[in-house]
């Protein structure tokens, strides 16, 4: 639970250390959801609950006495960091920035997945990411129920936070703790300290006229000098050592710009068509990060790694610069940089269609109607809310920190929903707009706690309800003639 304090949990490998497994074997060790989450603590940005002052501190607390028994260095050396514990650590140590300001956002990326609990014999049937994806995106990997990730317009956030040059930014493999063949193996971004795991990487330049090359990085272990070979080019020789002798000379694609999609990044919306398998509604090329690479470095080994090695990149502003937003706390980062409190989101009109009323709600689009949103953080003396409108239904969650698992998935798809297209969100110092009332939901959508209810039953001959269940909840639509 959010503000009980971090929980340490263990797995015990079987393996010897120099035991490798295959992509498929049953009794591969760090493997799902929970590792999947997850990365080595050297991984992140320094987190506050981790310093060597606290440490001290609470030796004797049950939290550091766990870490230091199930550790071999007595401290951290294979402690394991899921992101939603990471993100918590920086949302609550982190100063918020003084200054207010609006950002577009130009893509945006959640994979919330209810709790189905209610048992009953088709359970296994329904999709767990309700009518929000394709089967093919329910099953591709496992979800993060805790954040909302976005494409914020690289060129705009230079002029309104900081030069996005200046930020620091590189290309490395994962570090971990034991085999790497153990777990999962990703390649990431890090940018301000913050990873980001890459799908895929590809170039323009280099290959001869009108040439492309591009690298496909899958979940488990692969040969990095795939990766080396593509960022830093062949190896090559020059008498540029000491009295002319010949010596290896460093990256030979140094300014070479390249792309980037993240995994964090890699779906953006569903298809236009459904019968097709690649129809996507946003295009997947909104969701690249673009880049120039600097040099190659060494970074520090861990007690996994044996080349520590990585590529230093400048980012461009030609696409987008990954942010997150953390579904409790409503703080977005930049990678590591913090950007403030969410307290504000809005669509467009001008880039979605014609306004039928007064007000973001309604559109033409295509010559029918399309419900568009608006997202806004409220809070009163005593409780904060988050409000998601469109021309359909006007909808008020409880305060996320106080919020059940499916009501923050809830509130996470309908963030999505208002702004997957493109918004404008307003992040600052400010936690929200006060109100003396968040006010009560309305429209044609109704949730309410209920038992089983009977599929579908008719009332009278000017209305008719249908009902279908939603895990412990009854989702209710009146149609109204």
């Amino acid at each position: 639970m959010v503000g009980a304090g971090p929980r340490v949990l263990s797995e015990e490998i079987p393996q010897a250390p120099e035991e490798i497994c295959g992509e498929l074997d049953l009794s591969r060790p760090l493997g799902g959801a929970l590792w999947w989450n997850s990365m080595l603590w050297t991984n992140f940005p320094p987190l506050a609950m981790f310093s060597s002052k606290d440490f001290q501190e609470g030796k004797k607390s049950d939290f550091f006495a766990s870490l230091s028994a199930l550790n071999t260095d007595s401290r951290l050396s294979e402690q394991y960091v899921t992101f939603t514990a990471a993100r918590h650590d920086l949302c609550t140590s982190r100063p918020v920035p003084e200054k207010n300001c609006r950002l577009t956002v130009e893509c945006m990326q959640y994979e919330g997945v209810r709790d189905c609990t209610w048992n009953f014999p088709l359970q296994d049937y329904i999709p767990k990411r309700d009518n929000h994806g394709v089967p093919d995106v329910q099953a591709r990997r496992f979800w993060d129920n805790n954040v909302v990730h976005m494409g914020l317009n690289a060129e705009e956030f230079s002029e309104k936070v900081m030069p996005i040059g200046d930020i620091e930014a590189e290309i490395r493999i994962a570090d971990f703790a034991g085999n790497p063949t153990w777990g999962y193996y990703p390649c990431v971004m890090r940018i301000a300290g913050w990873p980001f795991r890459l799908r895929k990487i590809g170039t323009f330049e280099g290959y001869g006229k009108n040439g492309h090359h591009e690298l496909n990085i899958g979940l488990h272990y692969f040969e990095q000098d795939k990766l080396w070979n593509l960022l830093e080019g062949p190896a090559s020789l020059a008498a540029t050592g000491p009295g002319q002798t010949m010596a290896i000379q460093p990256n030979q694609r140094r300014g070479f710009k390249f792309y980037a999609m993240l995994t964090d990044l890699d779906w953006l919306g569903p298809n236009l068509n459904g019968k097709k398998h690649d129809d996507p509604e946003v295009p997947q090329e909104k969701g690249y990060v673009w880049f120039t690479v600097e040099e190659t470095i060494a970074a520090p080994a861990t007690s996994g790694s044996s080349i520590g090695k990585a590529v230093r990149i400048k980012l461009l502003d030609e696409g987008i610069i990954p942010a997150w937003l953390d579904l409790h706390y409503l703080q977005v980062f930049a990678g590591g940089v913090p950007l403030g409190f969410f307290s504000q989101a809005d669509v467009d009109p001008e880039s979605e269609g014609t306004a039928l009323e007064d007000g973001p709600q309604s559109y033409v689009v295509g010559g029918g109607t399309q419900s568009l949103g608006k997202v806004q953080v409220l809070r009163t003396s005593s409780y904060r809310r988050v409000v998601a409108q469109n021309a359909c239904s006007r909808i008020v969650f409880k305060d996320p920190l106080e919020a059940q698992a499916n009501d923050i998935v809830d509130m996470g798809w309908a963030i999505f929903d208002c702004c997957y297209k493109g918004a404008t969100i307003r992040v600052g110092k400010h936690a929200g707009k006060w109100a003396e009332d968040a006010g009560a939901d309305r429209g044609m959508v109704d949730f309410k706690a209920s038992g089983p209810p009977p599929l579908c039953h008719g009332e009278y001959k000017d209305k008719v309800t249908i009902q279908a269940p939603r895990s412990d909840y009854l989702f209710e639509r009146r149609l109204v003639k």
